[in-house]
């Protein structure tokens, strides 16, 4: 086993606690400089809060990352008793890439009552829009899927009957391995602690419930998705409280439709509470390590880092290089210099001494993933990549691509689908499609596993395409991106046929946008990035000041409809 090396390369102080109250509300964004640091933005255009969760998405298909913030008034500022479910906008680089929230989203603004891994992201019903999974407690338990309405900033809340859940989390990821991404959570419900809830997705919008009997998980604390034995299928590792007040560490191996439980006592992995984990090939050596936060019975919270090795066996990483933080903080993982190694994110209220780290402080700091040898290789992408437009769908195909570590089975694959007419771009993971690099460390086992070559999805409207495909290695380090060409492909998602009911019917020709209603309406159109190109009072004939993809929002005193048209 190659010794792995964690070493710190900021520390910051990124919250405050304050006497009288719970805790100072905040919204810092970090950002990365020239000296290989952080400039630190505290006033920003973003809503302060605690007992915060946050992810970074593309959920409009500009190419930029966007942030969804989920968390609650502090009593400092803002009453506890006020929950968000926030989305921002970024506005590239012309602004600076600041971020403008977006209104009036459908989210349920509410939070949940831990705050372990209460959101995931990802497409669920293959639109090319990345949707989300959330768990929240407004005093009832909910787990809902919300799915992208095409870009525009709205959500629309799924038909699913998904069990209510709470204090736990949520994954995105394809368990069955049929290249649909299958919905997989773990908390409390009204009759345990340890409930775990599995549900196929079928493809055509709805859901099977495939929870297994003696397949269990545990609340306060996280469950996560990663392929441990390298077989192509999805795992689960949950830490957290089990029945009866217990800390558990159990490892379910993906046998589906069948799970084979390994308790983590019996593979060297300690039962912990309060806990996130993370999953990946940190010492690259071709098998994939757990990276857990949280408190076991050994006593006290700590960061332990446990390397897997050929016989499903873990070996904790007693020199403890990683700071811990407890309930309140939490940590993440991203290649923070780009070198094919999974680097660690932390960041939390620390509770106890550490060395010149003072108590009550919350240091956020990122720790450089450093092998004593040459570390990770990047994996070489797939060698043939090829799309076709048939009966209405994308269709892409591509062979396996290659690893100096990772063997075949156990890799992944990333793909982008850009409209070159229109610039629309989707990423299953947000990615540089110049240079391959990832653009998050979250929700990577939505990518697609080695059993999957071929995938389908609609258009994003009519145009010439240019696909294409990557490999992620165990250690998530990408390949570039093999790509292909669709020429002319025609959908009538957006452009031609747009909305026509008996409140609103709106019609494009060229560049002139007819919006007809039965009553006085408002419509703004806006282009990808936020900034508004049209507005006008319906009736009315509005004209567009160039070619290009726009979001139009319409509204009634009795309706509103919002849509995404590509003028020519």
């Amino acid at each position: 086993m190659k010794k792995q090396i964690f070493s710190a390369a900021v520390a910051l102080l990124c919250a405050a606690s304050a006497q009288g109250h719970v805790w100072d509300e905040l919204a810092t964004l970090a950002r990365p400089n020239a000296e290989g640091t952080f400039d630190l933005e505290r006033y920003n255009f973003i809503q302060p809060t605690t007992y915060t969760n946050a992810i970074f998405l593309d959920f409009n298909n500009d190419g930029q990352l966007d942030l969804l913030v989920m968390g609650q008034g502090g009593d400092w500022n803002i009453p506890s008793s006020q929950k968000f479910v926030l989305l921002y906008r970024n506005l590239g680089p012309t602004e600076n890439y600041r971020f403008e929230r977006v209104p009036d989203t459908g989210l349920r603004q509410a939070c949940d009552e831990g705050y372990f891994n209460p959101v995931s992201a990802g497409d669920f019903n293959h639109d090319g829009y990345t949707d989300l999974l959330m768990m929240t407690n407004d005093g009832t338990r909910n787990v809902e899927l919300y799915l992208n309405d095409r870009g525009t900033g709205r959500f629309t809340k799924a038909p699913l009957a998904l069990a209510g859940v709470s204090n736990g989390s949520v994954m995105l990821g394809d368990i069955d391995g049929d290249g649909w991404l299958d919905i997989e959570y773990t908390g409390s419900d009204d009759t345990t602690p340890a409930a775990l809830k599995l549900y196929r997705n079928l493809g055509d919008g709805t859901v099977q419930d495939v929870s297994a009997d003696g397949v269990t998980g545990a609340s306060a604390g996280q469950s996560t998705l990663g392929d441990l034995d390298g077989d192509g299928l999805l795992d689960i590792i949950s830490f957290g409280t089990g029945d009866n007040g217990s800390r558990v560490a159990d490892i379910y191996y993906n046998t589906y439709p069948s799970w084979r439980q390994v308790k983590g006592s019996d593979c060297g992995i300690l039962a912990a509470s309060a806990a996130n984990a993370l999953v990946a090939d940190f010492n690259a050596d071709g098998f994939m390590d757990i990276v857990a936060n949280g408190e076991a019975d050994t006593g006290g919270y700590r960061t332990r880092i446990y390397y897997g090795a050929p016989d499903g066996n873990f070996t904790l990483d007693s020199t403890y290089p990683v700071i811990a933080v407890n309930q309140d903080g939490g940590i993440n993982m991203g290649d923070w210099n780009g070198d094919g190694n999974m680097d660690l994110i932390v960041g939390g209220y620390l509770g106890n001494n550490d060395g010149d780290i003072p108590r009550y402080s919350a240091p956020l700091r990122v720790y450089e993933n450093r092998p004593a040898d040459a570390g990770n290789t990047r994996p070489e992408a797939p060698a043939s990549v090829k799309a076709d437009f048939a009966d209405g769908k994308i269709i892409i195909e591509w062979t396996d691509g290659s690893d100096a570590e990772s063997p075949t089975a156990a890799l992944r694959y990333n793909i982008y689908v850009k409209n070159e007419t229109t610039g629309e771009l989707y990423t299953m993971i947000p990615a540089d499609i110049a240079t391959g690099q990832l653009k998050v460390g979250t929700d990577l086992q939505t990518s697609l596993s080695s059993r999957v070559k071929r995938y389908e999805m609609t258009p994003l409207g009519s145009g010439d395409y240019t696909v294409g495909v990557q490999t992620l290695d165990q250690s998530y380090a990408p390949s570039c991106f093999a790509t292909t060409r669709i020429e002319g492909v025609t959908h009538s998602a957006i452009g031609e046929t747009l909305a026509d009911d008996s409140d609103i019917r709106v019609s494009l020709d060229g560049l002139d946008l007819t919006v007809d209603t039965a009553s006085v309406a408002a419509v703004k159109v806006y282009t990808p990035d936020g900034r508004l190109a049209a507005a006008g009072s319906a009736p009315t004939i509005l004209s567009l000041p160039a070619a290009g993809l726009y979001l139009v929002s319409v509204t009634t005193p009795s309706a509103s409809k919002s849509m995404k048209i590509a003028a020519r």
